[in-house]
């Protein structure tokens, strides 16, 4: 059972009118433990988060000895061979950008050779800095950096490899921060598209800054005229994305870049999902709007090489206008015992292997080998679309060059989704509107007919949701059903749940 179906049924059962207004006065705490023990008695739940605890044991302490690397491997495969089978299969949204098992044990293997090495330690081992330097030198070339440099010779752009995109997004908000203070700004405020990625709230609520924001416009692109109206004298950064994690829509950049320019604040161009697809789309001759340095506003780009970049899980990059910025993330202590020490973020010690894999995936690729495959993802998401199109009941929510993203004017989208779950479909579901999206990815490419299977079960999946006079069971987390929601409860039924994410069982 997913989180979102378990809220769901928590919702159903414990926020009908007679007890709303226990559960309202109850404390965070007390909503918490109420929901933990209604997980403990939830066998779905159980079986969905622990379905190994009868077939090995459950290490609550360490063992006394050992087990042998035959029997660890062997549980660790098994263990894996049971999750795999469905994305392989190419019924999953997102999650799995390359699908080739072939290139995976590629990139393990060069991880292999440094997952002892410390990125720190360049002195042990200098051929992470070849590694990062070009990893970093190569992805500034797919945003135009070059362009930075002819519009200002002193200017010269740059980044860095961190562990993900929150952490990418993170550094930037960090970076723009400071800038801001530089600039006597005590107050720092972000103004972002309601569609911006959660890792923005997430900063600012770290840094302590104020979020601000801005509505979408009717094509779900943010509204420009009201995020300038929301720019005030502490503002220090504004937000766009390329395409946005929802929708897969690309925010108007060019004009965010002029409101940046005009009012002197920084621009953050997000393209932590879309990046390294997106960028392929110009030279494929595809229309696709400027969202990169070649705009004169953007400071800071976010671009993801663990998802269409096909490098190993934990590696992203942040990049800078000018070097300037980017010095704005180190940090050093010359004062310690224990000797100089420095880092360029908050993160210290990574593993040398996810510069080497990610380094190998751009090399063994290279442009043309990106392009070929942007090219099929392209197609396959355009005929996708057409399907959409062919069925007067449903609508797209933009028309992303990656994305699917379905919604209804005739009943409620979830009971489709429901209809796809039973065949072993997996969406990503989205709110506000009630929607669902198909991030389509490597394994949509190669297994053939996957377009018409999907067609097939999609239609299906509209006449089941004609039928239907109750609520879907898929709604909670992905927005309202037709019900009264609670939304006190939301957090604590999260956090009960992230809790249990982190224990043993029985928890």
């Amino acid at each position: 059972m997913s989180i979102a179906k378990f809220i769901e049924k928590q919702i159903v059962k414990h926020l009908p009118s007679v007890a709303r207004a226990v559960q309202r006065s109850m404390s965070d705490e007390k909503k918490i433990d109420l929901v933990m023990n209604e997980m403990r008695n939830d066998p779905a739940m159980v079986d969905s988060l622990f379905p190994y605890r009868d077939k090995y044991e459950t290490h609550h302490n360490m063992p006394e000895k050992g087990s042998s690397r035959q029997e660890v491997l062997r549980q660790i495969k098994e263990m894996h061979d049971a999750e795999s089978a469905p994305w392989k299969g190419g019924k999953i949204s997102g999650s799995f950008y390359h699908g080739d098992q072939d290139h995976y044990d590629f990139l393990n293997e060069a991880f292999g050779y440094y997952s002892q090495v410390n990125s720190i330690q360049r002195d042990v081992c200098p051929s992470l800095t070849k590694y990062e330097g070009e990893i970093i030198s190569m992805t500034l070339g797919l945003f135009h950096a070059e362009e930075v440099n002819k519009r200002d010779p002193k200017q010269k752009a740059c980044g860095s490899l961190t562990t993900g995109g929150t952490d990418s997004i993170f550094q930037s908000v960090y970076v723009h921060r400071e800038w801001g203070v530089d600039k006597g700004i005590s107050q720092p405020e972000i103004v972002l598209p309601v569609s911006a990625h959660p890792a923005f709230y997430k900063a600012a609520h770290y840094l302590n800054m104020k979020t601000v924001v801005a509505k979408l416009d009717s094509n779900y692109e943010v509204d420009v005229q009201d995020l300038e109206s929301k720019i005030n004298s502490n503002t220090v950064m504004i937000v766009g994305s390329a395409g946005n994690y929802g929708h897969g829509i690309i925010d108007p950049i060019s004009k965010l870049s002029d409101i940046a320019v005009k009012h002197n604040v920084g621009l953050h161009v997000d393209c932590c999902l879309g990046g390294f697809i997106l960028a392929w789309a110009e030279p494929l001759g595809i229309d696709c709007p400027v969202f990169d340095f070649r705009l004169p506003g953007v400071t800071a780009i976010s671009a993801d090489t663990h998802k269409y970049g096909y490098s190993l899980k934990g590696t992203s990059t942040v990049l800078f206008r000018n070097e300037q910025l980017r010095r704005y993330q180190y940090y050093g202590e010359v004062d310690w015992p224990g000797g100089v020490y420095v880092s360029t973020g908050f993160n210290g010690s990574k593993s040398g292997g996810l510069f080497a894999a990610t380094w190998a995936a751009m090399v063994h690729y290279g442009k043309e080998g990106y392009m070929n495959r942007a090219r099929k993802i392209f197609d396959v998401n355009k005929r996708l679309q057409k399907v959409v199109d062919s069925i007067p009941e449903l609508k797209l929510i933009g028309r992303s060059l990656f994305i699917t993203a379905i919604s209804s004017d005739v009943f409620n989208i979830y009971h489709v989704n429901d209809y796809l779950k039973t065949k072993g479909w997996r969406m990503n579901g989205q709110q506000f509107p009630n929607a669902f999206h198909f991030c389509v990815t490597g394994p949509q490419v190669t297994n053939e007919g996957i377009v018409e299977l999907f067609e097939q079960d999609l239609k299906a999946g509209v006449a089941y949701a004609k039928e239907q006079k109750g609520d879907p069971k898929s709604a909670a987390m992905y927005g309202g059903a037709g019900k009264e929601i609670d939304h006190s409860m939301y957090m604590p039924m999260l956090i009960a749940y992230t809790d249990v994410t982190q224990s043993t069982y029985p928890f």
